[in-house]
């Protein structure tokens, strides 16, 4: 709860904290940059390195990392030497850096690269589905839009292609829908892949606005 009282700001250049109710500075301005302080702890830039510290300010996993990311269902990703795994809260590397590029997880996977293709992973490490999509978005919904030879499919949590690879461009699914594009024809689709809007370029627009905003909100 006293974290939730913490609220970011900047100094000349530098990130701090305060409490919004009293406006009395909690931690002092001294770092890079850094995220709002959300359960307890924020992500911190200290010389271009990434570290994490407590509503104390205290740093209580050190300034090592070349990037790294909030923490979702106890686990954040890490890199150093261009190399990425996952670490938890203590610190304590669970999911070995060794991937090209891992990202949060989402719907109980993780989505990851390695020998330039991507796939996922389960939460302890396991490979769930193995790195050979050309391209692949975070699962939502139960599902994934990933590169496929140049075109876009939907794939479920086992790897079955549920909407077949003819989009390009395929967005995540929210609410039920998703945008998909064929050439330079976009539309709404459903989870079975049927046709349920043409879109025109403002509403496309206006959506992707609405997703960057709700992505944002959920990084906080």
């Amino acid at each position: 709860m006293h974290s939730q009282n913490i609220q970011r700001f900047y100094d000349n250049g530098k990130c701090g904290y305060k409490n919004i109710t009293t406006g009395k500075i909690t931690i002092s301005p001294v770092y890079d940059a850094g995220s709002e302080m959300s359960a307890g702890y924020a992500l911190v830039v200290v010389n271009n390195k990434r570290g994490y510290i407590d509503s104390t300010g205290k740093m209580f996993i050190e300034a090592i990392y070349d990037d790294a990311g909030l923490f979702y269902d106890g686990l954040a990703k890490v890199a150093m030497n261009n190399q990425y795994g996952y670490i938890n809260i203590k610190g304590q590397v669970v999911i070995p850096l060794e991937y090209e590029f891992t990202d949060d997880f989402k719907g109980g996977l993780g989505r990851v690269k390695k020998n330039g293709k991507f796939g996922y992973i389960s939460p302890d490490g396991k490979m769930i589905l193995p790195c050979v999509y050309d391209y692949a978005l975070n699962f939502s919904e139960g599902l994934a839009p990933v590169l496929i030879n140049g075109k876009w499919a939907y794939i479920n949590k086992t790897g079955e292609v549920v909407i077949p690879a003819k989009y390009t461009f395929a967005s995540e699914f929210t609410n039920g829908q998703a945008c998909a594009g064929i050439n330079n024809e976009m539309y709404l689709i459903d989870k079975k892949g049927k046709k349920l809007k043409k879109l025109e370029n403002e509403e496309e627009e206006e959506r992707e606005r609405e997703r960057e905003k709700r992505s944002k909100k959920k990084k906080r």
